[in-house]
């Protein structure tokens, strides 16, 4: 699917934001990693899946890992459905033209 995703971004000129999610339901890792590192993994994953199906990795502007921290379903911080991860394409400002403060 995210092969599928990177084709439609890449013909986009925005750049991207990535964030990887968890439910609500505390975790540990017998490593010692909890739903931080395992949302900021899956932010990761996505990326690397995203600039190998030609995205430009210069457009990617952060990869963040949420936790359970923005639940999808806030009503049900420990549904499956909040474990996700969130492509956002940025809207910025035009470039100002040379000489003109903005």
């Amino acid at each position: 699917m995210l092969q599928a995703v990177a084709k439609i971004i890449d013909r986009l000129p925005n750049r991207i934001a990535i964030s990887g999610h968890t439910d609500g339901q505390p975790y540990t890792a017998p490593d010692g990693s909890t739903n931080w590192e395992l949302s900021a993994a899956r932010a990761n994953v996505a990326r690397s899946i995203i600039t190998a199906a030609g995205v430009n990795p210069d457009r990617i502007s952060e990869v963040a890992g949420k936790a359970g921290a923005e639940p999808l379903l806030p009503e049900d911080p420990n549904a499956s459905a909040n474990r996700r991860i969130s492509i956002l394409l940025l809207k910025e400002a035009p470039p100002v033209p040379a000489g003109i403060k903005p």
